[in-house]
């Protein structure tokens, strides 16, 4: 028997890891290790497998049930088999004495090739390999670790999880602000909230003034008053995070923003409504990074969106952070954003970089 540690890309419907499984199963493999990953790809399965004899024939079942028709294996080492949250707080718990040996947990972490400190300023790659299987992990402002790693790509998911052990050795910065001053690249500034039910009549105000094409983008169909299950949603902290902005001198909320959680790990979902009269300001950029920034904080591995066909604004913001914009399918266009990287600065603080000092938490308004 060997161990291999075998990745491939599934399609997100329902009984489609079940069929990889009976896959590995017919062909005598055992599973004692799975992880999912959101990538590029989509949602990436990783396993853990012990294979008798020749591994050949399970990787040719395997691939006929991937996206890509293709699977990546490497063979595994039996240390590999355990618990990566388990790992990972160790490896945080030994960083607290040592937060120099940095690079050396996170190569542990995601069993890279290689770790090393890294100057944020040079444009040129240290390692000659494809980018795929390079990882640059910001530190602060000027430094990072970069992590090489011939064998396999690095998911967004294992960007994430670098990033989280980066902060965990981090000063304390406290949780990510949900209220405070936030500026617009046109230099508008905005007061931004989390929503709760005392704003349920301002809410409807914000939808009866918007028009029918600007709430049909935003929930696929006119919509001129909110219902009471989805207000109740969009107050409900376990459903996720809902943010309304309306200018800093105070008035009507003139935009929501909306931070998911979903079923797939690592994955939350976000919305924006904007009101007509306040469209092309630079409002929807402005909130897409500061929930960015909030899902950074909350640990996930991208961001996703899905939006009608026509909605080129949604798109415009998305693409210019670096989204991955599918082509449209049955009139909907899927937008994924990868987390961990997104966000500008690694510092401690870095998210009062986009919610400023003024009207936070603590701070007087403005």
């Amino acid at each position: 028997m060997t161990l291999w540690r075998i990745r491939t890309a599934v399609e997100d419907r329902p009984g489609q890891l079940a069929g990889v499984v009976d896959a590995m199963a017919a062909e005598g493999g055992n599973i004692v290790g799975l992880a999912i990953h959101a990538d590029t790809a989509g949602v990436v399965d990783e396993f853990i497998v012990d294979v008798p004899g020749d591994h050949r024939p399970l990787l040719r079942e395997v691939a006929q049930r991937s996206v890509t028709d293709s699977v990546v294996a490497v063979p595994a080492q039996p240390r590999e088999v355990g618990d990566d949250v388990t790992r990972a707080l160790l490896l945080t718990a030994r960083l607290r004495t040592g937060p120099n040996r940095l690079p050396e947990a996170l190569r542990e972490l995601l069993l890279a090739d290689e770790a090393r400190w890294s100057n944020l300023t040079r444009p040129a790659p240290e390692f000659p390999e494809e980018p795929e299987t390079t990882l640059l992990v910001p530190v602060g402002p000027l430094r990072g670790v970069r992590l090489r790693r011939a064998d396999r790509p690095f998911t967004w998911t294992e960007s994430a999880r670098a990033d989280a052990l980066v902060r965990s050795v981090l000063p304390p910065a406290g949780p990510a602000p949900t209220s405070g001053s936030l500026v617009t690249g046109s230099g508008a500034e905005l007061f931004v909230w989390q929503v709760g039910a005392g704003d349920a009549e301002r809410l409807q105000r914000l939808h009866r003034r918007c028009s029918s094409e600007t709430t049909r983008r935003r929930y696929f169909t006119a919509l001129r008053e909110l219902t009471p299950r989805m207000l109740a949603v969009f107050c409900d902290p376990e459903q996720g995070l809902t943010l309304a902005a309306r200018p800093a001198e105070g008035g009507e909320p003139i935009a929501l923003a909306h931070l998911m959680y979903t079923p797939d790990p690592g994955v939350g979902e976000i919305a924006f409504l904007v009101e007509d009269s306040c469209q092309g300001m630079g409002v929807g950029t402005a909130l897409a990074r500061a929930l960015t920034a909030i899902a950074a904080d909350w640990g996930l591995a991208e961001v996703r969106a899905e939006t009608v066909a026509g909605n080129e604004a949604m798109q415009r913001i998305m693409r210019r952070m670096g989204a991955a914009i599918r082509s449209p399918r049955r009139g909907t266009v899927q937008v994924r954003l990868p987390v961990a990287g997104s966000v500008p600065s690694r510092r401690p603080g870095r998210l009062m970089s986009l919610l400023t000092q003024a009207g936070a938490p603590g701070q007087p308004s403005t």
